[in-house]
């Protein structure tokens, strides 16, 4: 039997060579965890789901970085980089909040 990191590092290798198999596999594996990350960080169901499609993207796109990084396990690596989504969400999320409001501020001002 097979470990995970061993499964992993074959599904990788298959990514590599673009195997959209393998990625299907992947999916499956960590969609359900990285789901249940992404909507505790972000309150948000919606926004959760285009954090996963960016973070597979991501992994679609440069499966190379995951070798390149200090990350032992897929894992970790997947779950780091749908935090830093996550997180790059909500900053983008509050500054167009901020704008909106900085906007309102300025309007309201120049009536006065």
């Amino acid at each position: 039997m097979k470990l995970k990191k061993d499964l992993d590092s074959e599904l990788l290798e298959r990514l590599l060579f673009k195997d959209p198999e393998a990625l299907k596999q992947l999916v499956s594996s960590y969609s359900r965890l990285l789901f249940q990350i992404a909507v505790r960080i972000t309150g948000d169901q919606k926004a959760s789901e285009k954090i996963l499609c960016d973070v597979f993207r991501e992994l679609w796109d440069k499966p190379n970085h995951f070798t390149q990084s200090e990350d032992t396990f897929l894992s970790s690596y997947l779950i780091k980089r749908c935090k830093i989504k996550c997180v790059q969400f909500e900053e983008t999320y509050i500054n167009s909040l901020l704008s909106k409001k900085s906007k309102n501020y300025i309007a309201a001002c120049r009536s006065i």
